[in-house]
């Protein structure tokens, strides 16, 4: 006896379940013998990991008329059912021993092999369909259920077959298999089994992923009638609803026509049970105008478990929603409540609500300030912004000052939109701030739209400020100022120690001199020679985009010294001005050894009309990086033209990499020969 049939032969089942890991790595003989004593284990551990072994050897080791004499036997459970799950994972590899087993399997393992065969995909669905019919009704289940794990049209075109059976255990299965596929079933082939009790409810679900009309009138005639399929009926509509198409349609168009006793039945399916029948409740009621289903939507919209397009459907209501929202606020969580306000807020900037119905909106926006959860005092700051008054700014700033990281952007967007229409008190409010951090990174956009010299004071001394975060909100902020006061500003920052202050600058600079002729323009020069290169970058770009040919020279240098990001913004700044010059320095880039610059060449190279494009790009065929390379086959293969293509075909002959031969071969238009792969590498 080897030492590890000894320990197969272990008391010790983790002893066994190590000699069975360690069975691929042993000699041939009877290790296949060894494995399948494995699957029928006393103990789960070592059939679990005999599972995952044979499920990666049973193919090399020939141990599928094994599995499937595992599968059929009766005296070890255990053994079966490790069998079943092997021949699962192996899917369609075991379909062909399936069918070669099924003719000598005797009746009563039958169905195990049936059930196998669900698992291996549509090479067993003809056979499957075939059983389905068979007079053994163990076997014919099976089948039934297998075609509902293989799915595909002819496995629905079986099931659909078994609505009429005689077998009513039949037609439930085949019933089951259709609503596990979400498959459309005509409602002349449903409308038998809408009376049958026993199925009544499987046919009301499957209505739901029908898409003809009529279908919404028969699930809404079930909500009529009541009794326990109402509910069926209910997360049915909410299929119909989610697919669209015209059941979709129906339904909302009979949706107002509902009756007290069917929205009472929807509101209570809305408050509680399984989400997708709350869902499908709520949905529908919205479509009625049901104003008491506005508060079960905000409350699952706060949980992400409504639908956009259902909350759409609230959005055209209009202004009359606006006070059943506001109303059905006060009943609900603190999530539910901002989210019923939002589209209050929404609704009442498009409806010009009623002085008294703006008074509440505006009392329970502010209530929502009080919360002691961020996301909903940000809600609350947000939608609040519309509407503020002066006496808010107090409100918004405290807000902001407790929960700086969350709220403080919210608080200051409400601020800046208070700032046209009550810049006295925003002032008065955010001159008592420290403006540093995040929270007068925050606050900062308030400080610019309240304009004047007071902004242009408070945005230079933040400047100064100690966080890199505030110092570049001041920057952001300085084109609402204008003029050259901001360019001197934006400028000066240009200066400062902080690489993204810097490069909000530029960006600052750049809006400056579109809106103000060159205004910003000569600082920009200047950052061409800045330290950091993510700067100098910006600069050139913002430079190309503004066509500033006093540049070209400084861009041309820049283009040369070879530093890749500053070289490729370059080149793009150069291409957008048209320079003659270009040409010859993306020849001289595809000497350098930075991968990515040869790269930006090549694709400026390929863009350009420039005379021998095709030559030039070709030269990257002999780069010692693979990537660059297969860049320059796929842009001659664009090219498309008789030099290029001559230019592929003589490189594809030496060619070592087999990626950047299939990438040849795809401009070529020339797969590879069987036999023909090349070795890998250079």
């Amino acid at each position: 006896m080897s030492e590890l049939e000894e320990a197969m032969r272990s008391d010790d089942p983790e002893e066994r379940r190590r000699a069975t890991s360690a069975l691929p790595s042993a000699p041939d003989g009877e290790r296949g013998a060894l494995l399948i004593r494995a699957l029928g284990d006393v103990d789960w551990r070592v059939r679990k990991e005999g599972a995952r072994v044979a499920a990666s050897v049973a193919e090399d080791w020939g141990l599928l008329p094994e599995l499937v004499d595992g599968l059929c036997q009766g005296e070890n459970v255990g053994l079966r059912n490790s069998a079943l799950e092997v021949l699962e994972r192996l899917g369609p590899r075991a379909a062909n021993a399936l069918l070669v087993a099924l003719p000598r399997v005797p009746e009563p393992a039958r169905k195990f092999v049936v059930a196998a065969l669900g698992f291996a995909g549509g090479a067993g669905v003809e056979k499957l369909a075939e059983l389905s019919r068979d007079a053994e009704p163990n076997t014919a289940q099976a089948a039934i259920e297998a075609l509902a794990r293989v799915g595909g049209d002819r496995a629905e075109e079986a099931l659909r077959g078994h609505l009429e059976a005689e077998d009513p255990v039949q037609r439930l299965a085949a019933l089951e298999g259709l609503e596990r596929l979400q498959a459309q079933v005509s409602l002349d082939a449903l409308a038998p089994l809408l009376g049958d009790r026993l199925v009544r409810r499987l046919a009301l679900r499957i209505l739901g992923y029908s898409e003809e009309p009529g279908a919404a009138a028969t699930l809404l005639g079930a909500l009529e009638d009541g009794g326990a399929a109402s509910l069926e009926a209910t997360v049915a509509l909410g299929r119909l609803l989610t697919r669209g198409g015209p059941a979709a349609r129906e339904m909302a168009k009979l949706a107002e026509g509902l009756s007290e006793p069917v929205r009472k039945h929807l509101r209570t399916v809305a408050q509680s049970g399984r989400d997708e029948a709350r869902r499908a409740a709520t949905w529908v009621l919205l479509l009625a105008r049901d104003e008491q289903s506005l508060g079960a939507a905000a409350e699952l919209a706060a949980d992400d478990r409504l639908p956009p397009v259902a909350l759409d459907v609230i959005r055209r209501w209009g202004g009359s929603a606006i006070r059943p929202l506001v109303d059905a606020s006060s009943e609900l969580s603190p999530r539910g409540r901002a989210i019923a306000l939002q589209m209050a807020s929404d609704l009442a900037a498009r409806a010009e609500p009623a002085p008294d119905v703006l008074r509440s909106l505006r009392a329970a926006l502010r209530a929502l300030l009080s919360s002691d959860e961020a996301t909903v005092v940000a809600a609350g700051a947000e939608a609040l912004g519309r509407w503020a008054e002066p006496e808010d700014a107090k409100l918004l700033l405290r807000a902001a000052r407790a929960f700086p990281e969350q709220v403080a952007r919210a608080a200051g967007r409400a601020l800046e939109r208070l700032a046209s229409s009550a810049p006295d008190a925003v002032e008065a409010e955010l001159s008592s701030v420290p403006l540093d951090g995040q929270l007068g990174a925050a606050l900062l956009p308030a400080v610019a739209a309240l304009g004047g010299q007071s902004a242009t004071d408070l945005l230079q001394a933040t400047l100064n400020a100690d966080d890199p975060r505030a110092r570049r909100a001041a920057v952001m902020a300085l084109p609402r100022l204008g003029g050259e006061r901001a360019v001197e500003l934006a400028g000066f920052a240009l200066a400062d120690e902080d690489v993204d202050v810097q490069v909000a600058a530029v960006t600052v600079l750049a809006q400056l001199s579109k809106s103000g002729g060159d205004l910003g323009v000569a600082p920009l020069r200047l950052a061409l020679r800045a330290s950091f290169e993510p700067v100098i970058a910006a600069a050139a770009r913002a430079l190309g985009q503004i066509r500033d040919r006093a540049s070209i020279a400084t861009m041309r240098e820049l283009v040369s010294e070879g530093r890749p990001g500053v070289a490729v913004a370059a080149m793009e700044a150069l291409r957008v001005m048209e320079d003659p010059a270009l040409d010859d320095l993306l020849v001289e880039a595809l000497g350098q050894e930075d991968e990515e610059l040869v790269k930006e060449a090549l694709r400026a190279i390929a863009q350009s009309e420039a005379p021998r494009r095709e030559a030039r790009i070709a030269l990257a065929l002999e780069h010692s990086a693979w990537d660059v390379r297969q860049l320059a086959a796929s842009l001659l293969g664009q090219l498309g033209t008789d030099e290029a293509r001559a230019s592929l075909t003589k490189r594809r002959g030496r060619e070592g990499d087999k990626g950047v031969r299939e990438s040849i071969d795809s401009a070529l238009d020339e797969p590879l020969e069987p036999g023909e792969d090349a070795e890998e590498g250079d």
